[in-house]
């Protein structure tokens, strides 16, 4: 934290306007991608001072011990192979093995303080891209201060250039893809303990960690570096050759794990619904976060934003039931049955407010 804060320091104080353009840049685009991988998880949000510890062991932890190897693994190739090679293939070699291993150990690190927490494929896969959310934003400060001191064209121009290929161009095929397939496998190796054999879930877990290295080696290697030079529809093209499979990859795993979660949330509300905690309809509705969503809207519009929130309570409550469920795997629990009654006093609630 230390070492990142002097860092900033030292930016801030050499070029203040490149500084501060970066943030309102980063933040732009950097809150909504935050927002859109923390909604992939439609039925259990994953905690708040979760994701910020995910976002700080990326651009924090991560970032600055893998700079650290970088640089020494770097120096320690320059002496073993010819220095040509190393300045084409030097950062498809080192790059993918430090920072992925150091961004994969941040899931271990939030599996250890609540290992409770990863209970699904998604909460991998959401945890993993916001180590690489946290990762990517510090990195691109760094890009964009570096290609202000190279600037002789003035600041802005040089933060605006760099911004439109790091972060319009290529964002998506950045550090989020590598560390979020990372982060399916380390979900699905720590979800199925007693389930799965070990022999399967250590292959997985190895087979994501080689496809989150090699999303990242390929996207490093100097292939394809004469279209990127030639720049223009070439430029778009090499970006689209060298990313797109591994995000392909990416968004059939989930949406694959958005399908087991609905089959598991569907049979864990089976005791519940048609009972006057969750009606045929309302499990209908909170089966689909659009559908949620709608519901949420159209009560706003109808009744007002008080009975708006109410029905927000109200839709988390008989959500919880599912995982509650899935913790106690009793149905007559006595949690269970608090939060039962918690349904039926929201809908009380939402009843006068009609």
């Amino acid at each position: 934290m230390v070492v990142v804060g002097l860092e900033q320091s030292a930016y801030l104080g050499s070029y203040p306007i490149a500084w501060f353009a970066s943030l309102v840049l980063l933040a732009l685009t950097a809150i909504p991608a935050g927002f859109i991988i923390y909604r992939l998880d439609q039925f259990e949000p994953e905690p708040a001072s979760l994701v910020a510890i995910a976002l700080v062991w990326g651009g924090v932890v991560a970032l600055t011990f893998s700079a650290l190897a970088n640089s020494a693994l770097l120096s320690f190739l320059q002496n073993v192979f010819p220095g040509g090679v190393v300045d084409s293939w030097g950062a498809a070699l080192v790059a993918p093995l430090n920072e992925e291993l150091y961004k994969g150990a941040g899931l271990v690190a939030l599996y250890l303080m609540r290992p409770r927490e990863f209970d699904s494929l998604m909460d991998g896969l959401v945890y993993g891209a916001m180590i690489g959310l946290g990762f990517q934003v510090v990195e691109n400060v760094q890009y964009f201060m570096m290609a202000a001191a190279q600037s002789a064209g003035g600041q802005l121009a040089a933060v605006a250039g760099m911004f439109l290929v790091r972060v319009v161009l290529a964002g998506v095929y950045s550090h989020m893809l590598f560390t979020g397939l990372m982060g399916f496998g380390f979900a699905y190796f720590v979800i199925n303990r007693g389930r799965v054999s070990v022999r399967l879930r250590v292959a997985t877990v190895a087979l994501f960690a080689c496809l989150a290295w090699a999303a990242h080696f390929v996207w490093n290697s100097p292939v394809l570096d004469a279209w990127l030079a030639r720049g223009g529809s070439f430029y778009v093209l090499a970006l689209i050759v060298k990313g797109m499979p591994f995000l392909a990859l990416l968004g059939l795993v989930g949406y694959l794990a958005r399908r087991r979660e609905a089959k598991a949330f569907a049979r864990l509300m089976a005791a519940e619904v048609g009972s006057d905690v969750v009606t045929v309809e309302e499990f209908r509705v909170l089966r689909s976060g659009r559908l949620r969503r709608r519901a949420l809207r159209r009560m706003k519009k109808v009744q007002g934003k008080r009975a708006s929130k109410v029905l927000k309570r109200l839709q988390r409550a008989q959500m919880d039931l599912a995982v509650l469920h899935a913790k106690t795997g009793s149905p007559n629990a006595p949690i269970l049955e608090a939060r039962r009654d918690e349904v039926r006093r929201l809908k009380a609630l939402l009843a006068q407010a009609h």
